[in-house]
């Protein structure tokens, strides 16, 4: 056996040496299981934020739908009212104020 002087033997180095190499692996090897999680984490938080920006784009065009159809109701409601406007100027024309009542 080879001495270095300390009582350590060149095998004992080689065993301390694979030791904290083993030692190391582990580590490296948690650290990339780690990044593993955290990128299934941001992977999944990224489809949960797709999902929703998808969720969001069917409301707003639901809603677009609803503001659509309230526009064309007001449109016909301001024509509507256009006409009834003319009918009573042209009866009042027609009959004069006296005659045309309006309650």
């Amino acid at each position: 056996n080879s001495d270095n002087g300390e009582g350590t033997t060149a095998y004992e180095q080689y065993q301390q040496q694979m030791q904290v190499q083993l030692q190391e692996d582990r580590l490296a090897e948690q650290i990339m299981r780690e990044r593993e999680d955290e990128i299934r984490n941001i992977n999944r938080g990224m489809h949960q934020v797709n999902e929703i920006y998808k969720d969001l784009a069917h409301i707003v065009e639901s809603q677009q739908e609803q503001v659509d159809a309230i526009e064309t109701q007001m449109e016909d409601s301001r024509a509507n009212a256009e006409a009834g406007l003319t009918q009573i100027e042209k009866a009042n024309d027609n009959f004069g104020s006296s005659n045309c009542v309006i309650s």
